[in-house]
């Protein structure tokens, strides 16, 4: 028996810079998926990508392509600060959402835009997108049989800083390494980890005066350097950390559990900080199923799990579409990324006060973790 016809969805891009060349050549891959329209700040952006992605329409105000009836669903690709309010107006008109990270660059905008998605019945999805199969293939491994007790976590996103003399370094970015590299690594730990209790931080900027990738020489107006220290009520705590001052770039996570631990790098696009594997599984009790024994950093009892590639289907148009035409909620749902939200824009409260900050928002983890595997007050560990 033939599978009934899919529907065509018809989507809208909101921003036309170099980011979202990645979601139209995604969204060529998916049956029944087709961009008709872009928008952009000048109209002969607009107009050059709409002629090049061989879309019907273009636009130079974004609410005239919202109040299109003949898009269903948005991607927006425009510079932070626009994130959240042209969300929200999205949400507003019917639309259905997929932004890039970060959520929001303003406390206030972020609840204004969780409050608008609540009280809808459109898909919201936010950026980053951390549940490729390597992220899922490593959730298998936080049990007590291979690490013990969860004790704590720490993840990074570090880079040399973004390569172009762009909006990127400007004020009007409303923020730096701390809203454009910082949201993969709380990303990963929020993922892991579960809803934080407490936020302490320092963010500041270390390379005033910036070499860029393309040659250019600018003044910096963000912060380059941050690190968050985040506190959970069972007693672990995350280090997270991102910079634009290192000459490599790093994006890992490791979970640390007291008989074990789970290094995770990046995949597929980078793995630098497993080698050439890039998740490894670090346990003193017992052999990791379907992995290989490995020599890692010097440490015993290491295994190189068997990670799945990636398919059309787990990229994040292809989940973000599959949650429209199911009614499903995105991995990242909006709970999750207010959550990490509030994380930032109290690190940044954090470090201009000098104080920790109490976080007042909590998400459900959408995977079956073991309940007592944060417990560290049951017995001698």
């Amino acid at each position: 028996m033939a599978e009934p016809a899919v529907s065509e969805l018809k989507l809208g891009m909101i921003g036309c810079g170099q980011i979202s060349n990645r979601f139209f050549n995604w969204a060529e891959q998916l049956p029944g998926v087709r961009f008709v329209a872009t928008c952009a700040a000048h109209e002969a952006t607009a107009r050059a990508k709409a002629e090049e992605r061989r879309c019907e329409r273009w636009y130079s105000d974004y609410r005239q392509l919202l109040a299109d009836d003949g898009i269903d669903a948005v991607v927006i690709t425009t510079p932070h600060s626009l994130h959240a309010p042209m969300s929200t107006d999205a949400v507003r008109a019917g639309k259905h959402v997929l932004v890039e990270k970060p959520m929001t660059s303003r406390w206030n905008h972020a609840q204004e835009l969780a409050a608008a998605v609540k009280q809808s019945r459109v898909t919201f999805m936010a950026l980053p997108f951390v549940h490729y199969p390597v992220f899922i293939e490593a959730l298998k491994y936080v049990r007590e049989e291979y690490l013990g007790k969860v004790t704590a976590v720490e993840a990074d996103f570090n880079l040399e800083g973004p390569p172009r003399t762009n909006w990127y370094y400007s004020k009007e970015a409303e923020g730096g390494a701390m809203l454009d590299t910082m949201p993969y690594a709380l990303s990963r730990v929020a993922a892991m980890m579960g809803p934080a209790k407490r936020v302490t931080a320092r963010v500041g900027q270390l390379l005033p005066l910036r070499l860029t990738g393309d040659g250019g020489r600018v003044k910096s107006e963000v912060d380059d350097d941050a690190t968050i220290l985040l506190e959970y009520a069972t007693g672990q705590q995350a280090v997270v950390r991102s910079s634009w001052a290192q000459s490599y770039m790093r994006n890992s996570t490791v979970l640390h559990g007291r008989h074990g631990d789970i290094f995770l790098g990046w995949w597929p696009v980078v793995r630098s900080f497993a080698g050439s594997y890039p998740l490894v599984v670090k346990s003193d009790l017992r052999p990791v199923p379907n992995a290989r024994p490995i020599e890692f950093l010097g440490l015993p009892n290491c295994y190189a799990p068997d990670v799945p590639g990636l398919s059309t289907e787990p990229n994040m148009v292809g989940h973000f579409v599959e949650c429209i035409r199911t009614g499903a909620t995105p991995l990242p749902g909006i709970d999750i990324n207010l959550h990490i939200a509030e994380q930032m824009m109290m690190a940044y409260e954090s470090s201009r006060s000098g104080r920790a900050i109490d976080l007042t928002t909590a998400f459900d983890l959408w995977w079956d973790r073991e309940p007592e595997i944060m417990r560290l007050d049951q017995g001698y560990l």
